[in-house]
């Protein structure tokens, strides 16, 4: 039997026998839950958008309806006013239902049941004075929007009392024309793609942990149940490692298919505006990037599958490629709340971090085009690099008996 035959027999073995465990079908309908309730949840469950009510107290105060409006249209901000009478009901609106006298208990949870107040701001303008109140806080936008509308129509009136023209008046309050330029825009989009890098994050650290963690178990039991020296007197130490490797990634990239059009179908679905364009760019990248991630983790897991004397210790002896994969993933906090740094860039480009970081920075969309076909390239140079030295720390370690092996002790033997 030549070395393709073999590798395509051991690779067979191990699909039939993840196929036929209801793990494997457990993990991909979490996993596809996940990813659809990722992408419809905010399209679902987000509240539609209201206007700030604005309720205006006493005559005064409702004669600056239409200032208010105009103001607000000129601003972008979304207002409706409402006359209220007096300071009474205006307190009484600006309260959710059913929170008085019920301490904060109380008030929570009628904020987890929906409450909601009529008001979110009451305005109330005296002969000397102004108040804007509110129930618990303001934004501060809408307070100073207030403020400049009030300030205004009182130097109106304190001008045309004076004798001043209404005409020169209206000249002075005229608003100067003042044009606007960002030299960097802010990405319409950045909450959903801060979403989509903290998701692609999760899901590769996971699933790459868990389909190497698999590669590791499988090679300590064979070696511990003494089934693979019986393998061995028929395909060579390469032969059973790689066909184990292509077998369960096999199985991994299928999961992941699954996932990835899942996601893709309810975002087509959804068509939520949390959820980026870029998504039909994202989501085959993370199933490119599973791949190269699982093969460079995948044949790191066997060498220490190979390693131990007993199925216990696949943990400890794992624990180097998961400390890699925990740190990619917690470096990816940092990498959402600095995608322009220098030293994201450089360390996202580490083979052991990449598979996690280089698709949240492509959710940021943070990677230019020459990025990454670098990337490929440094992962497969890495892959095969790992590749040869899993080999040979497999070859020497899969029949061994005694001790554990240490890492230094595996790379020594011969």
């Amino acid at each position: 039997m030549n070395r393709v035959a073999s590798i395509r027999l051991i690779a067979g073995r191990e699909i039939t026998e993840r196929l036929r465990g209801r793990a494997t079908w457990i993990l991909t309908g979490i996993t596809t839950l996940v990813a659809v309730v990722l992408i419809v949840g905010p399209a679902v469950f987000r509240p539609p958008t209201k206007p700030t009510a604005v309720g205006l107290v006493g005559a005064s105060a409702q004669a600056l309806a239409p200032a208010l409006q105009a103001t607000s249209k000129a601003a972008g901000i979304d207002i409706t006013t409402l006359s209220v009478p007096d300071d009474s009901a205006a307190r009484s609106e600006l309260t959710p239902s059913g929170t008085s006298g019920r301490g904060q208990l109380g008030q929570l949870l009628s904020s987890l049941q929906g409450s909601q107040a009529t008001l979110d701001v009451a305005l109330r303008v005296d002969s000397n004075s102004a108040s804007i109140e509110f129930y618990q806080t303001v934004s501060p936008t809408l307070a100073a929007l207030l403020r400049a509308v009030v300030e205004q129509v009182h130097q109106r009136d304190v001008l045309l009392q004076g004798g001043v023209p209404p005409s020169v008046v209206a000249a002075a309050q005229q608003p100067e024309p003042i044009s606007t330029v960002t030299i960097q825009p802010t990405q319409s989009d950045l909450a959903g793609r801060r979403i989509a890098a903290l998701a692609a994050g999760i899901l590769l650290y996971v699933s790459v942990g868990i389909f190497g963690s698999a590669v590791a178990s499988g090679v300590a039991q064979e070696k511990t149940s003494r089934t693979a020296e019986v393998l061995l007197a028929a395909v060579t130490p390469s032969e059973l490692m790689t066909g184990k490797v292509i077998g369960i990634g096999v199985v991994g990239v299928g999961q992941m298919a699954v996932t990835v059009g899942a996601a893709l179908i309810a975002n087509a679905l959804a068509q939520s505006s949390l959820v980026p364009s870029e998504v039909w760019v994202l989501l085959p990248a993370i199933l490119l990037w599973f791949t190269l991630g699982y093969l460079l983790y995948a044949f790191g897991f066997a060498a220490a599958g190979a390693m131990v004397a007993r199925q216990e210790e696949v943990q400890s002896v794992s624990a180097p490629f998961t400390i890699f994969l925990v740190g990619g993933f917690l470096l990816t906090y940092a990498l959402i709340a600095s995608p322009d740094a220098s030293w994201v860039r450089i360390v996202s480009f580490l083979p052991p971090l990449m598979p996690v970081m280089m698709p949240a920075r492509l959710a940021l969309g943070h990677v230019a085009i020459w990025e990454m076909p670098l990337a490929v390239l440094i992962m497969l140079a890495s892959i095969y690099g790992m590749a040869r030295l899993a080999g040979r720390i497999y070859a020497t370690s899969l029949v061994r008996g005694g001790p554990r092996l240490s890492w230094m002790a595996a790379l020594r033997a011969r």
